[in-house]
């Protein structure tokens, strides 16, 4: 994968620290074109990010999964105030419940900090329904102030 500067006129960030943004519990959010009308969607999720994917879950039967499914060219986005990496990417869908279930307990702990709570335990019960998203840069472009 590729690793660029997103803005001439910003610094690029090394490879630590955009390891180190990638690892922080903030959103990261995907374009993609809509299954629905052909228009385009901007979707914040709960993500991890390993071996030089993004994994996320969502809804078998909503916009997200059937748009990736149409298309799987997306456009994917991460950042704070002073730093932020972006890119294209190539996004599958993997319609297999137990693998999208493990997703989202990593995600929960993630976000939640554990498994416990109430919301956990219902986002982990909802899980049967969903599916997971590997999302694939071809290059990540980054920027810090």
């Amino acid at each position: 994968m590729e690793y660029r500067l997103a803005d001439p006129e910003l610094k690029e960030m090394d490879k630590n620290e955009v390891s180190e943004l990638l690892n922080l519990p903030i959103y990261l959010r995907v374009a993609m074109i809509s299954a629905r009308d052909g228009f385009p969607l901007v979707h914040p999720i709960w993500y991890y990010y390993e071996d030089g994917k993004f994994y996320s879950v969502s809804n078998t039967e909503g916009v997200k999964i059937q748009s990736i499914k149409k298309n799987p060219d997306v456009y994917f986005l991460v950042d704070t105030t002073d730093r932020g990496v972006r890119g294209k990417a190539k996004a599958k869908v993997i319609d297999d419940p137990s693998y999208a279930k493990e997703i989202t307990a990593r995600n929960l702990t993630r976000y939640l900090g554990s498994l416990d709570s109430p919301e956990a335990k219902e986002r982990l019960e909802f899980s049967k329904n969903y599916s997971a998203i590997e999302i694939t840069p071809v290059y990540i472009a980054s920027w810090k102030v």
